[in-house]
């Protein structure tokens, strides 16, 4: 595993890891901006369909920028030792990545209760 097609597989897998993540944080961000516009002015009978779509959404981005990140560090593990002493890769050793995984599923998991406090609360 420590060829040079080896390490070109892995920086491919990394940078589609991240693709993955913008993918995901971009459809949350879209649809998460559509339903609040929906919720201010659309009627109350589109509230039930809108209540499941900012449930599935938002834990479907939730779940696919944690998994997204854990292909990430996945990869990292399997730098061989050349690699491991890249200063890319140790900026990628001291990365937390469950700081950022918390973070998201957070903002969206907030986001979420955020709408629908709106919906059925304000």
């Amino acid at each position: 595993m420590n060829t040079s097609a080896d390490r070109a597989n892995r920086a491919s897998w990394q940078q589609f890891s991240l693709y993955t993540i913008l993918i995901m944080v971009f459809v949350g961000l879209f649809t998460n901006l559509t339903t609040i516009t929906l919720i201010a002015f659309a009627g109350d009978s589109i509230h039930i369909p809108l209540t499941v779509i900012i449930i599935l959404v938002n834990l479907l981005v939730a779940a696919g920028t944690v998994d997204g990140i854990s292909d990430w560090d996945a990869v990292r593990h399997d730098y061989d030792e050349e690699e491991k002493k890249t200063h890319l890769a140790q900026r990628y050793a001291n990365t937390n990545t469950t700081f950022f995984k918390v973070l998201l599923c957070l903002i969206f998991g907030a986001t979420g209760l955020a709408q629908l406090y709106v919906i059925y609360l304000a």
